[in-house]
């Protein structure tokens, strides 16, 4: 009887457990990229990047940190390369758990390389002289 109760017990905790699991997923942003394309050429598509960053709290409350979009940008450039990202969704995801939470900042999009000679590089190269 008491190897039953042992086991019932151990049901209801394992229950409790899964229901104080969750997830949920809120949409940040969409943008078409995440440089300005202002007189850039692409010359290089590397296709699909995805990146993230996250940080933890306690009872959901206290968080440790925030979650950066610039280091989650960072993270797809690093694992596909590329200059920017073009075509870009940004979402958050949260799990939470029995006395903790995760929380995550997702950039999806595709990793462009642009041609050398555009943007900054060039504009630190040739700067405007001021007219007179």
């Amino acid at each position: 009887m008491k190897r039953a109760a042992g086991t019932v017990f151990a049901f209801i905790v394992a229950l409790m457990v899964g229901v104080q699991t969750s997830c949920i997923t809120t949409p940040v942003t969409v943008t078409s990229s995440t440089t300005p394309m202002h007189d850039k050429k692409i010359i290089m598509n590397y296709g699909p990047a995805t990146g993230s960053n996250r940080t933890w709290s306690l009872f959901g409350v206290w968080m440790i940190g925030r979650p950066d979009i610039e280091k989650a940008i960072q993270d797809a450039l690093k694992k596909n390369g590329g200059d920017a990202l073009i075509n870009v969704s940004c979402y958050e995801k949260t799990w939470w758990f029995l006395f903790f939470a995760l929380h995550y900042v997702v950039i999806e999009g595709e990793a462009v390389a642009f041609e050398k000679g555009h943007g900054k590089a060039d504009a630190e190269k040739n700067p405007v002289k001021p007219v007179k």
